[in-house]
């Protein structure tokens, strides 16, 4: 884009300089006009650091961590993201979701 300012400030024409340089337009004039803002990561919410069970107990995500590596290490299995979620459902009791059991892993 700042070749194509270069050229157009010598004096050829924007349609010539857009063409040989394969710049549409629009693309040209949208980023003229400052209408290009920097991307910024949402942030969203922060993770609480603990899950519930269903009798409405605290967990630290450290403590489900520690028993998803029992999982997998104990049985010798390799086990996905859904089944790892059902076990921690059946077995402690926790109200978690697969992305909560997936980001913790």
């Amino acid at each position: 884009m700042e070749v194509a300012k270069q050229w157009i400030k010598k004096g050829y024409p924007i349609t010539k300089v857009l063409e040989i340089l394969e710049i549409n337009r629009s693309t040209y004039y949208y980023q003229q006009n400052g209408k290009v803002k920097e991307k910024t990561v949402g942030g969203g919410r922060p993770t609480p650091g603990y899950s519930l069970t269903i009798t409405g107990e605290k967990v630290p995500d450290e403590q489900i961590q520690e028993w998803l590596s029992e999982f997998v290490m104990g049985e010798g299995f390799a086990y996905g993201y859904r089944k790892l979620t059902i076990q921690l459902r059946r077995d402690h009791q926790l109200v978690i979701s697969k992305k909560k059991s997936v980001s913790i892993m």
